[in-house]
């Protein structure tokens, strides 16, 4: 064992103190220029900078001390104060005095380099695309038209398609954050915003260890968030009402599946009063209601007890997997094409061309889902279906040259949901009402076609039916959990076919 104590005159007249003592961990000799084979404990008696302390190291083990920038000579000559290493090889004392002062090293071949600043590239899984779509509670079918194979967005030609005034821009995004995040600590040093490569997905960012330690956190966290999926098992409905229940379905009658309730305490329930003697009845005639997945709800329950209202059918029964924060559209319906004349001026003497433009407008079913984990597993739905309908059944019937040369009118019903419901909970909305004006035309066989007295045998009505439109959603956390997947898709419901090699 050597003992070393070395001692220096600062410019302040105080007296440092340094000693050092290496314990050889090797049979072969003790030499000061060893210290990779000893273990060192090192004693600090008053302030030092760590730029002194590394001098005297340097001097004692025989290597040389680079600082690779500005801001690490500067951190460098900070003081530092009750220092006391025992039993440490040379690459711990490294690692404890430079790493735990926001710096970062490279040591080989008896040449210590210090550098401030290092570059890190951090890989980010997202779509290239700017992505743009509606604002939740904006979500809606307009009546106003799009012009065919027109980017321009103007204000007063939207088309009942998902169109907002917002764009979201992931990419932008990330880069103001990080940026933030890279200078939102105690730093002195300024960090420049990060170079992006959008099509490989990869992100570099050159800071102090510190602020790269921020960086790395900040993205984990959103990575992990963005990763988690969604599976939304949706079944859109149609009552068409009995004469008794035009102004919507009375739904305090309705009770979970017909009493496929399987036991254990339900959990508490939004728009649904539970009891002992009735559980899962409905309270409300309309609105939306969440039951809970212990429940058992079974859609053909929901079935039967519509069927008792009207004619029911399913229009659409998709299953939908969306990723975290990102919204799942889901459209049925038409789209109504028709041409209008426009005229164009033409130069200063006058004169004017017409030509023909084509607008589309969708008529139909729309139904926008966001869906939000939280950190307990929790999802938060924005639910916003929308219906458009023509105002007027000749709207529907093409006009003898074969074409539209009028826009149609259309009505638009809205609804705007925000729930929490647990994995495997069922929300239903309704309340979406129509009523459809048709012509009912009766007629006799063969009498019908007498001249003169025909139509006394044939009659023509207008009849008025309504309908409700019924929105059944199952949102179903997906996880990597390792579970096989051909029990998760037959549990989610779908054919052995394709969870299934055959």
């Amino acid at each position: 064992m050597s003992l070393l104590h070395i001692s220096k005159k600062l410019s302040i007249a105080a007296m440092l103190a340094l000693s050092v003592t290496a314990t050889s961990l090797y049979a072969a000799p003790a030499t000061a220029g060893n210290c990779d084979r000893k273990a060192l404990n090192i004693k600090i008696n008053d302030t030092v900078t760590l730029n002194e302390m590394l001098t005297q190291l340097s001097d004692m083990c025989r290597f040389s001390v680079v600082a690779k920038d500005a801001i690490a000579q500067e951190e460098m000559s900070k003081p530092l104060q009750g220092v006391s290493i025992k039993d440490l090889s040379l690459r711990e004392v490294l690692d404890l005095l430079i790493k735990e002062n926001n710096l970062s090293y490279e040591y080989s071949h008896g040449i210590l380099k210090i550098s401030a600043l290092e570059t890190r590239t951090f890989k980010v899984d997202y779509i290239t695309s700017i992505r743009e779509g509606t604002a939740v509670t904006k979500s809606s079918v307009d009546s106003a038209p799009t012009k065919v194979d027109d980017s321009d967005d103007k204000e007063n030609k939207e088309d009942n398609k998902i169109t907002t005034k917002e764009k979201f821009d992931f990419w932008e995004k990330i880069s103001e954050e990080i940026t933030s995040v890279l200078n939102n600590g105690t730093e002195k040093y300024v960090a420049v915003a990060p170079i992006i490569n959008q099509n490989a997905g990869l992100v570099t960012v050159t800071a102090m260890k510190s602020q790269i330690a921020r960086v790395d956190r900040y993205l984990s966290g959103m990575q992990k968030r963005l990763s988690r999926q969604v599976l939304l098992d949706v079944n859109i409905i149609s009552v068409e009402l009995n004469n008794e229940y035009t102004t919507g379905i009375d739904w305090s009658k309705f009770q979970l599946g017909f009493n496929t309730y399987v036991g254990g305490d339900p959990k508490k329930l939004s728009g649904y009063h539970i009891d002992n003697g009735n559980r899962g009845k409905a309270s409300d005639t309309h609105g939306t209601w969440t039951i809970g997945a212990n429940l058992n709800f079974n859609i053909d329950g929901l079935i039967n007890f519509l069927e008792t209202k009207g004619k029911t059918k399913i229009i659409s029964s998709p299953k939908v997997t969306t990723m975290n924060n990102q919204p799942a559209i889901i459209s049925v319906g038409d789209t109504i094409n028709y041409v209008l004349k426009s005229t164009n001026t033409g130069d200063y003497q006058g004169g004017s061309t017409q030509s023909d433009d084509q607008y589309s407008i969708f008529v139909g079913i729309l139904l926008n889902i966001l869906p939000e984990i939280s950190d307990d597993n929790r999802i938060m739905l924005r639910i916003n279906p929308s219906l458009s309908s023509l105002k007027y059944a000749e709207d529907n019937v093409r006009r003898e040259n074969g074409r539209r040369d009028i826009a149609p009118d259309t009505l638009q019903k809205k609804l705007s949901s925000v729930v929490w419901v647990d994995d495997g909970d069922t929300v239903i909305l309704g309340g979406l009402i129509g009523a459809t004006k048709s012509k009912n035309n009766t007629r006799v066989p063969v009498l019908a076609e007498i001249p003169l007295i025909g139509n006394l045998f044939k009659s023509t009505a207008d009849v008025l039916s309504t309908s409700e439109l019924i929105f059944v959603v199952t949102p179903h956390i997906i996880d990597n959990t390792g579970a096989p997947l051909a029990t998760s898709l037959k549990e989610l419901g779908y054919s052995k076919s394709i969870y299934e090699n055959e």
